[in-house]
């Protein structure tokens, strides 16, 4: 029984320590933002579990970025459907906000489905801009983490 204690707790240490690289930190990094700011409340928790077992990042500082850019989701949520109804032509909102939020209050199922549309133009212009998005936090993050990994290495070795 003790060693199946031991092997457990080495493998949640293994898995914590997973994707501890600059280029795997950045990369998970920029995946935390880009998934963090998906346009559709509530899945994207589930879905950095996902992207952490596929990419094989460090799933705890994922989560933390995901978290932290939490506040960016919820702003742009309304701007990402108004976009995406903008630039493909389609209103499937005629209604205020106030109006939707009350709507969603009564009936919140009844109310997803109608606006499915809407939230999948706003998943279109996310994933349109979630390239360059992703592209620019992996390359400007890489660049720190690199750094802050050479200038630990020199502190470890001035001692």
């Amino acid at each position: 029984m003790r060693s199946l204690w031991k092997r457990l707790w080495s493998r949640l240490v293994e898995f914590l320590k997973q994707g501890t690289s600059p280029e795997k930190l950045a990369l998970t990094c920029a995946l935390g933002v880009v998934v963090g700011i998906l346009p559709i409340w509530g899945v994207t928790t589930f879905l950095c579990f996902a992207v952490a077992a596929i990419f094989r990042i460090n799933i705890v500082m994922l989560q933390l970025v995901h978290y932290f850019v939490y506040p960016l989701q919820l702003i742009l949520i309304i701007p990402f459907i108004k976009l995406g109804t903008f630039l493909f032509g389609v209103n499937p909102m005629p209604y205020a906000l106030s109006e939707l939020m009350n709507r969603f209050s009564n009936n919140f199922w009844g109310e997803f489905k109608q606006v499915g549309l809407a939230l999948s133009l706003g998943v279109g212009v996310w994933a349109v801009a979630s390239i360059p998005l992703g592209l620019i936090i992996y390359f400007m993050s890489h660049r720190l983490f690199v750094k802050w990994k050479e200038h630990n290495q020199r502190e470890l070795k001035s001692q």
